[in-house]
């Protein structure tokens, strides 16, 4: 009887005992499919992330395109093309000979160059004649002459044209630079239809000279041939 109750107690003093106490530690179920998905979903939102990334990164990229290929050069190279062209014209009028620049040259020339008449004063006439034949051809020398002395000038500013095309950046620079050389182009132009009419200055003014004189002289046979006839018949 005795040992019943004393098993008894031992008993409920163990259940109390188990009743008390924390529950274990639960063993840790590992699932390979689920951890396969989570691994799965985060390297898709890494993927994500990283394209976003590199979509930004070109845009900005593009952005920084626009922005270059919109600067411009600040100041043209333009050169001095119109202060030679404006000295190439002042300089091919030589003192009082007809040039190719001048307003009234049609009035001009038909003073100088009346044709077939006979002028009062013949030696100051011819000298007339002369001085403006020269002067075309003074002219027109002085004009090549200009000319190549603004070489220098224009060889700076193809160095600096040069130079600017090579250091363009974007397309607005480059359209820039192949504009100003197209202007120098143009202009180098002028400068040669300038020479040339320069050039037709001399030889005209020259011809015409000779074709006067010529008619000149037989204005004046003419009118001494009639004048002879006219004293013979009066005889």
């Amino acid at each position: 009887m005795k040992n019943t109750r004393t098993t008894a107690i031992a008993f409920a003093l163990a259940l109390c005992f188990a009743l008390t106490q924390p529950a274990a530690a639960q063993i840790t179920v590992f699932d390979p499919a689920n951890y396969v998905k989570s691994t799965l979903t985060e390297l898709h939102t890494l993927q994500s992330t990283i394209n976003q990334a590199t979509q930004i990164a070109n845009q900005l990229k593009q952005l920084a395109y626009q922005v270059q290929n919109l600067q411009n050069i600040p100041k043209g190279v333009w050169g001095q093309v119109q202060q030679d062209l404006s000295a190439l014209t002042q300089i091919a009028k030589v003192g009082q000979s007809i040039s190719y620049a001048d307003g009234n040259l049609s009035a001009e020339f038909a003073k100088m160059y009346p044709g077939y008449t006979i002028p009062t004063n013949y030696t100051k006439a011819y000298t007339q004649w002369g001085n403006n034949a020269l002067g075309g051809i003074q002219g027109a020398l002085a004009s090549a002459g200009l000319q190549s002395s603004q070489f220098a000038s224009e060889d700076a500013t193809f160095a600096q044209l040069q130079a600017l095309s090579d250091g363009s950046v974007g397309h607005m620079q480059a359209i820039q630079v192949g504009n100003m050389i197209a202007i120098q182009q143009a202009q180098q132009l002028e400068k040669l239809r300038q020479l040339q009419m320069a050039q037709l200055q001399g030889e005209l003014g020259y011809l015409a000279t000779q074709q006067q004189n010529d008619l000149t002289k037989f204005a004046i046979l003419r009118a001494w041939l009639d004048s002879q006839k006219s004293y013979k018949s009066s005889e």
